[in-house]
């Protein structure tokens, strides 16, 4: 569960940045350093992540983080009949190529698998691995493995449906906030006395 909460938020991470801008020229900082993991802690890990079938989620995830993107431009086209233009299209196609570009940089297999080794060799003992490693190639290992994107979708998009439900509620939130906001701002203040904005 906590490989899949990984991808989840590594991806999530990744969608968001990629909806930034790309022409920043900073340069990313480097990772901390950290101790090397002996190499039979390091193959325990590795072979962890092989029987987790890390490569092929994140590329499942990849491939459906994509596919929802391209679903929601293709619903926003449908409603502005004003962007089916030719160029348009050619547009849409170059940013889904920019993105999968990007994701396979920033989060794909070759991007993260040192970083999830370490992660796991320094979380587990080598013995820890082996026995997680045994579970996953184990058949229940294989089911938790088939059926577990599944459940997550579905999770997923339960708790879409919730935040759509409660969405009236928070921007009267938020409305109220900005109200209160403004009566403070509007509020004559004597010298010295700050202002508070909850």
């Amino acid at each position: 569960m906590r490989k899949f909460l990984f991808l989840f938020g590594a991806l999530g991470f990744a969608g968001a940045a990629a909806q930034a801008q790309t022409t920043s020229t900073a340069v990313p900082a480097a990772a901390p350093a950290s101790v090397p993991l002996p190499a039979a802690q390091r193959m325990a890990a590795l072979d962890l992540l092989t029987a987790m079938q890390t490569e092929q989620q994140l590329a499942g995830q990849m491939d459906l983080m994509l596919r929802s993107h391209e679903a929601a431009q293709a619903q926003l086209l449908a409603q502005s009949p004003k962007l089916q233009t030719p160029e348009r299209k050619a547009q849409q196609a170059d940013m889904q190529a920019n993105m999968r570009e990007f994701y396979q940089k920033s989060v794909g297999w070759d991007a993260v698998k040192e970083n999830m080794v370490q992660a796991y060799g320094s979380t587990f003992s080598a013995d820890e691995l082996h026995r997680l490693a045994a579970f996953y190639r184990s058949d229940t290992g294989q089911m938790l493995l088939r059926k577990q994107p599944e459940a997550f979708r579905l999770v997923a998009a339960a708790a879409q449906r919730r935040t759509l439900a409660l969405m009236p509620e928070m921007q009267r939130l938020m409305q109220a906030q900005h109200k209160w906001s403004d009566i403070q701002k509007a509020t004559p203040k004597m010298p010295g006395q700050q202002l508070y904005l909850q």
